[in-house]
């Protein structure tokens, strides 16, 4: 490796690089996913959608602005995506209304290139999962400032042929940022287009001043929409079909699944039973009057026999009193259920 640049001086510079302001131009390329999915800038908060064209997603240009967490991300047109003035995000997402907000801690950039706007903490570092250089790093010109080159080695045991070749990076040496990244030589690649350095700007970029829904007040909403929906289709469901309660036996196969434990000198045991999607859970052990604590989920049926006392939790389905009754005389045939001990 070229000795003039040390891999360890483009990591920290990565890693722990001045926080200047920045803004640009940026694209990104996400064509394995499917029209309809989210390209996310949070898990709390929200996403950014991908511009669909046709039955595919397009590369998709967007403008940027960056200082420390305050962020702006808007259409090549104008049209704000995101806002973030380091207390409150704001997304906007096609034919809604309003936009979402939520608060700034939940920021995470990601997809069609925004997570170039956003440093690779240094435990991302750890491994090998594009983390070694696989050659010497080189300097070069990108957007007319001072950068360095290089290619990170693929994870070695991976067997993606997305992720069978190396990353090329180009890294701008005053802040770090890393300005392009592809994987291979001709694969689709997130780069800056356009990238300015230093300066200052006005703060109403990054605020919406406008009517806004809570995470919450959404979720409120979608669950009340969810509910009205359901009750609409379940009043056809009674005009058109039945009103009826459709109750039906249910044949559930109990076959042992796995015997967990068992002892040969008390006959004491606990299963696992079922099939078919049906689970239930089996239990006996010598008769007595102490508290028998077993931990299951759901209803648990409990009886007794002259030496045992018996347990059985069904999972999956509401068993009768019948189905339970057939069950006994399976389990212990030709003896009487009697009161509990004590």
């Amino acid at each position: 490796m070229d000795q003039s640049i040390p891999w360890v001086q483009v990591l920290v510079q990565m890693v722990h690089g001045p926080e200047v302001p920045v803004r640009g131009i940026i694209s990104g390329s996400d064509r394995d996913r499917r029209p309809g999915d989210e390209v996310g800038w949070t898990a709390y908060a929200g996403a950014l959608p991908p511009t669909l064209t046709g039955g595919g997603i397009e590369d998709t240009e967007l403008r940027v602005w960056r200082d420390g967490m305050r962020v702006r991300i808007e259409r090549l047109d104008g049209r704000p995506m995101l806002l973030c003035d380091a207390v409150t995000c704001w997304r906007f997402r096609d034919g809604r209304e309003l936009p979402r907000a939520a608060p700034a801690a939940t920021l995470q950039l990601c997809g069609n290139g925004t997570d170039l706007l956003a440093r690779r903490p240094a435990e991302r570092w750890v491994g090998d999962d594009y983390t070694h250089p696989t050659g010497p790093i080189t300097a070069t010109p990108y957007l007319s400032r001072p950068a360095w080159q290089f290619e990170l080695a693929p994870p070695p045991h991976s067997r993606s042929p997305r992720t069978a070749h190396p990353m090329r990076m180009i890294v701008d040496q005053q802040t770090g940022l890393v300005l392009e990244r592809r994987i291979g030589a001709v694969g689709p690649a997130e780069r800056w287009s356009q990238f300015v350095v230093g300066e200052v700007f006005d703060e109403a970029l990054f605020i919406w001043d406008g009517p806004a829904e809570s995470v919450a007040a959404e979720t409120r909403r979608q669950r009340a929409e969810d509910q009205a929906l359901r009750a609409e289709r379940r009043r056809w469901f009674d005009a058109h079909v039945t009103a009826e309660p459709l109750r039906v036996a249910v044949t559930a196969d109990l076959d042992l699944q796995y015997l967990h434990t068992f002892d040969t000198g008390t006959g004491a045991f606990e299963a696992s039973l079922g099939r078919r999607g049906i689970t239930a859970s089996l239990a006996r052990r010598p008769r007595s009057t102490e508290e028998w604590e077993l931990r299951w989920a759901g209803p648990v049926h409990r009886w007794s026999t002259s030496r045992f006392d018996w347990a059985l939790a069904v999972h999956d389905v509401e068993l009768t009193a019948e189905g339970l009754a057939e069950l006994q005389v399976r389990l212990h045939p030709g003896v009487p259920i009697v009161p509990p001990a004590g």
